[in-house]
C-alpha cells in the first residue's frame, strides 16, 4: 500500500515522494530569504521616485541643468532597481535535507554535500550572537582529506580560530527558526541510522 506523507508543509518546500508506509524519505529544501536584495530594490525605487521629481521640476521651471542629468541618473537607478528585483525574488536554497546527507549553502565556503556517514550529531551554537547549527563529525581528518583544496583551508582556519569546523548559518531561512531545522536534520540522521546502521 502506497501512502503519501509530508512534514512540516507550511514551512518549507518539500519534494513529495510516494512511498511505502513510513517515514517521509523525500528532499526537504530550506530556502533563504533574500531581505538584502529586497531593501536594495525598495532603495533604488525611492532615488529613482526623487530623480523623477527633479526631472519634472525642471521640465516645469524650464532647467536644463536639473532635467537633463536626471535623465540619465533616473536610468541607472531604474536599472539598478529591476536588477535588485530579480535578485529578490529568485529561489536560493540555504539548505538541503536529502536521505543521505545534507547540502550546505549557508556557510561563506559552502562545504556543499556532507553524507550521514560523517556526521557524528547536531548541536545549536550561538556564534557572533547568531544561532548556528553546529555539524559535529565522526571523523574529522577523514573527512577533511575528501575536501577540495580551498574548502579543506577554510575548515582548518575554522578551527585555528576555535569556530565550529562547520556551521549551517540559520539567520537566512525563509520561515523557519534554529530550532525547527535542528529538529528536521535530527529527524533524518535518526531515520538514515535506522536504516543504515
Amino acid at each position: 500500500m502506497l501512502v503519501r506523507t509530508s512534514y512540516y508543509q507550511c514551512k518549507v518546500r518539500v519534494d513529495i515522494k510516494y512511498e511505502y508506509v513510513g517515514d517521509f524519505m523525500g528532499d526537504i529544501i530550506i530556502e533563504e530569504s533574500n531581505y538584502k536584495a529586497l531593501v536594495l530594490a525598495l532603495a533604488n525605487l525611492f532615488l529613482l521616485l526623487a530623480f523623477i521629481s527633479i526631472f519634472v521640476y525642471g521640465v516645469i521651471e524650464h532647467r536644463k541643468l536639473l532635467w537633463l542629468p536626471s535623465i540619465f541618473i533616473s536610468l541607472i537607478f531604474l536599472i539598478n532597481f529591476i536588477s535588485a528585483l530579480l535578485k529578490a525574488s529568485k529561489v536560493k536554497p540555504l539548505l538541503i535535507i536529502t536521505r543521505d546527507g545534507i547540502i550546505d549553502n549557508s556557510s561563506h565556503g559552502m562545504i556543499g554535500f556532507i553524507s550521514y556517514n560523517d556526521i557524528k550529531e547536531f548541536k545549536i551554537t550561538k556564534y557572533h550572537n547568531i544561532e548556528v547549527i553546529e555539524v559535529i563529525l565522526k571523523d574529522r581528518e577523514k573527512f577533511i582529506e575528501k575536501l577540495p583544496a580551498t574548502k579543506r583551508m577554510q575548515i582548518k582556519g575554522n578551527a585555528l580560530l576555535k569556530k565550529p569546523l562547520i556551521q549551517i548559518k540559520t539567520d537566512k531561512a525563509k520561515d523557519m527558526e534554529p530550532e525547527d531545522i535542528y529538529t528536521l536534520l535530527q529527524k533524518r540522521l535518526m531515520d538514515y541510522r535506522s536504516l543504515y546502521d
